[in-house]
């Protein structure tokens, strides 16, 4: 269970800023690719995690699931969304602020209606987060690009026992 939203936005921000490494792997040329017509693509997946981050917010400041979507209008390339990214990530942060810790003994409504304590939401941005940027690691890896090493070593290069 979450206790502290300052110390829970401090974790946000690191989840943040390991997606935005991986913005610097990609290139141009890989932004609109999708494993099908039916899919993401590499843009809307980043363009897409913005969005939601405001969607989630929006939960707890108007008790609503509103979706911004993912359109190119977010972004048409990787600066413009690297830009949307952070400054969905500033109002995410400054809002969570804002609202204090009083949000994290409340109830709301899941996409489906149940009602739930708002730290199972507050944990489920994260793992939205590090699903779709899981996707980008498996994008980039179809096109042979490796991506970032978000703690630094490769499994390969940890000791073994």
């Amino acid at each position: 269970m979450i206790h502290d939203i300052g110390e829970y936005v401090k974790y946000l921000d690191g989840v943040h800023k390991r997606t935005m490494q991986y913005m610097k792997a990609i290139p141009d040329e890989l932004l609109d690719w999708r494993t099908s017509e039916d899919k993401f693509s590499i843009g809307d997946l980043l363009r897409h995690i913005a969005s939601s981050r405001l969607m989630f917010l929006g939960i707890f400041e108007h008790g609503s699931w509103t979706y911004a979507g993912h359109d190119i209008s977010k972004g048409a390339s990787l600066e413009d969304i690297s830009n949307y990214l952070e400054s969905c990530q500033v109002k995410l942060t400054e809002g969570f602020l804002k609202i204090g810790d009083d949000v994290l003994s409340k109830k709301v409504l899941t996409l489906h209606g149940h009602e739930v304590s708002a730290w199972r939401i507050l944990m489920s941005i994260p793992e939205h987060e590090i699903h779709h940027r899981g996707q980008i690691s498996s994008y980039l890896q179809m096109n042979k690009i490796e991506p970032p090493q978000i703690f630094g070593l490769k499994i390969e290069q940890v000791k073994t026992l």
